[in-house]
């Protein structure tokens, strides 16, 4: 996380990144699947070209400071479930 964005949301912290918006997104529902408020940071213009996500800092999983442990908890949970997966490429 820049300076910028810890000085405008000092309580937020980033607990992942992802090279797609895709995959963030699905982090994102995840967390808030187990009662976690998560939050989507990504460098792609607004959408406008999402090609750039993979150029820059990529698309960031943000949560409150306080909710950082049990969110990565529940993202390692998250991976754990997809690589016993047979049919996951991942």
């Amino acid at each position: 996380m820049g300076v910028y964005d810890a000085v405008l949301m000092p309580d937020i912290v980033e607990i992942a990144a992802y090279t797609t918006t895709f995959d963030a997104e699905i982090a994102i529902a995840h967390l808030a699947s187990v009662g976690i408020e998560a939050f989507l940071a990504s460098d792609d213009a607004g959408g406008a070209f999402p090609s750039m996500t993979g150029l820059g800092a990529g698309a960031r999983v943000l949560v409150r400071t306080e909710d950082a442990a049990s969110a990565r908890d529940a993202l390692t949970d998250l991976d754990d479930a997809d690589s016993d997966d047979p049919e996951s490429t991942t």
